[in-house]
């Protein structure tokens, strides 16, 4: 499996760097070929070649090449390799900004694309970002890209914890967020699986090690791992970036220890190296604008290469293109015309149309608004006038009371079945003007009685407590008492008005 961090280059096919200048790797190689993929190939090999030797600008270089040929033939599975590298390589120089563009480039492309190695692809992608958010210290986006590559992993039938990168990662996440137990787990886990497969990245995973134990005060476990993970960068020369930290690491536990010959050697080498590695990135640096320079003028070239060869084409072609051109515009054009015309005038019907209906609906609901209103009012006159009488009724009661006991009490009850005859003939009245208005009250408000549905017609009607009494045969302290739970069914606030909510159904 390739990852970020697991490029070396072997005994056999290693070229001397010695010769900082990236000319020694002639252009002329990579051009004998008509191969595009092949001098593309080419030209990440070489990249690959001086990135483990820690020549960047020269990688750059190689990269740039690559990229421009990748471009002009829309290979996709180069460009999402290319653009990883690139991403890769602007990490190192801590351009973040550039170093995500990059690397989200080369996702969006493996996404896109039906690329042979998909899963893989995709793999070696979600990883790449989790790395960077990583040391973006944005800990839950490199988690979340880590679990993606997880999922990839899975799809080539490769478990997570069989899967020494994505455990290193992990481990080190873990590590940073303070979490010893699950970073010490994965990280040893990593360490089992790579020293089988890939003593390179070990180098990496000894050093977050080293860090693990320092951080448990285990000073010697944790020099124990520093010292493998030096080992490994000076014999197999490869993530030399490592050294100067795991050098100063080391000079800092044995200070703890009070060995003060051994961390004056190792905080003294540590020192160097980063002094010597300052002035070889300051000047790399310097040179990446030249790099990029050189990249933006080979596209401008050949941009100007396509614009010259489309100019002579059109020459060739200029009268039968015009020609075609005019007569396409004008059958546009009256096609236009006749599609705007007759959508002009169907629009001009359809709102007619509309308007219209809009205004006879109108005049259907105010001519019935007006009848409803009038019978509402007809209702209320007839129940007024029948309060009115009971007031009369029930003084004459009580003059029969005093006079006659006997008679009172036959009439009263001859009357109380009267009124409720006159009642149920109301409410009847007042249904059939109100047709929905009891369907739309029990919809909203199952939960009503009957009693208290009427109560609610009473309301709407703009009845007072005593005028529902009256017409109820029942004390006002009744009618308060069932307003009160009308209210508390319908689930009004303190402030609303019973009367106003009861109008609006």
């Amino acid at each position: 499996m390739f990852y970020v961090f697991g490029n070396h280059v072997s005994s056999a096919q290693q070229i001397s760097f010695d010769n900082k200048d990236s000319s020694l790797v002639n252009d002329s190689l990579f051009f004998k070929t008509n191969d595009t993929l092949a001098i593309i190939d080419s030209h990440l090999e070489y990249s690959n070649r001086y990135k483990n030797n820690g020549q960047y600008t020269d990688a750059y270089d190689h990269l740039w090449k690559a990229l421009v040929l990748a471009n002009t033939k829309q290979l996709n599975s180069k460009l999402s390799l290319i653009h990883n590298e690139l991403g890769l390589l602007y990490g190192i120089y801590g351009q973040d900004e550039q170093a995500i563009e990059h690397k989200e480039k080369a996702l969006n492309i493996i996404k896109n694309s039906n690329i042979e190695l998909k899963d893989l692809q995709l793999e070696q992608a979600y990883y790449s970002l989790a790395v960077q958010y990583r040391k973006e210290k944005k800990y839950k986006k490199a988690l979340v890209y880590l679990d993606s590559c997880s999922i990839a992993s899975e799809k080539q039938g490769i478990k997570t914890t069989e899967n020494p990168y994505i455990s290193a990662e992990r481990g080190i996440i873990d590590l940073l967020k303070g979490d010893l137990v699950e970073a010490e787990f994965y990280l040893l886990n990593a360490k089992n699986l790579l020293e089988e497969t890939n003593k390179h990245f070990s180098i990496i995973v000894y050093s977050f090690l080293g860090d693990l134990y320092s951080i448990k005060q285990d000073l010697t476990t944790a020099i124990f791992y520093y010292n493998k993970s030096l080992e490994g960068i000076i014999k197999y020369n490869s993530h030399t970036d490592f050294q100067v930290d795991v050098l100063r690491k080391m000079g800092e536990l044995y200070k703890k220890q009070k060995d003060i010959d051994k961390a004056y050697y190792y905080l003294e080498a540590s020192t160097k190296i980063a002094d010597s590695l300052f002035s070889i990135r300051s000047m790399n640096n310097r040179k990446l604008f030249e790099i990029k320079n050189k990249y933006k003028e080979t596209l401008a070239f050949k941009n100007r290469q396509i614009l010259e060869q489309e100019v002579k084409l059109a020459k060739k072609t200029k009268t039968q293109t015009r020609l075609i051109f005019v007569l396409c515009i004008s059958l546009i054009l009256i096609l236009v015309l006749i599609i705007t015309y007759r959508y002009k005038t169907r629009i001009r019907k359809l709102k007619s149309e509309k308007e219209q209906a809009v205004i006879q609906e109108q005049h259907d609901k105010d001519k019935l608004q007006v009848v409803l209103e009038t019978k509402s009012k007809e209702l209320t006159v007839s129940a007024l006038q029948l309060i009115e009488k009971d007031k009369k009724i029930e003084v004459l009661l009580n003059l029969l009371k005093d006079q006659s006991p006997t008679t009172y009490g036959r009439v009263k009850q001859e009357i109380m079945s009267g009124n409720k005859d006159l009642w149920e003939n109301f409410n009847l009245r007042f249904t059939k003007v109100n047709v929905d208005f009891y369907r739309r009250l029990r919809e909203k408000h199952a939960s009503l009685t009957p009693t208290e549905q009427k109560h609610c017609a009473l309301i709407k009607l703009k009845f007072d407590s005593k005028e529902m009494a009256h017409l109820l045969n029942i004390s006002v302290n009744s009618v308060h008492i069932s307003r009160h739970r009308i209210r508390k069914k319908i689930g009004l606030e303190r402030g609303q008005d019973l009367t106003n909510y009861i109008a609006s159904i």
